[in-house]
């Protein structure tokens, strides 16, 4: 998740958006659960967490940020619609997400405001 502070973030990695593309959620936080307990079950992305975060995604919440990425009380990692859902982007479209730290979230809406 090292480029989620960054540009636009990280998009979800292929194998975790293949198994939620096609998929109906009831909410956008329905979503996201399914997307964090995903990465839980990618070995490969797992690694990339603290073990302090693990319990977190297999709940299905989002990991701590780094205390230099964070912005004021938002302290986790964020999904970020690449084309904004006030400007027609997809709401559940996981093509149309990508990862971002709270810090870089809010750097790239003040920068589209």
């Amino acid at each position: 998740m090292g480029a989620a502070s960054q540009g636009e973030g990280t998009s979800i990695p292929s194998q975790i958006a293949d198994q939620l593309r096609g998929r109906e959620f009831r909410n956008f936080r329905a979503l996201r659960e399914a997307f964090w307990k995903a990465v839980a079950n990618d070995a490969e992305l797992v690694k990339q967490l603290k073990r302090q975060n693990l319990s977190a995604v297999v709940n299905g919440k989002a990991p701590y940020v780094k205390t230099s990425d964070r912005a004021g009380a938002a302290i986790k990692f964020e999904l970020h619609h690449k084309v904004y859902v006030s400007k027609g982007g997809a709401v559940y479209d996981v093509d149309n997400i990508a990862v971002v730290t709270p810090r870089r979230h809010k750097e790239i809406h003040r920068v589209e405001e």
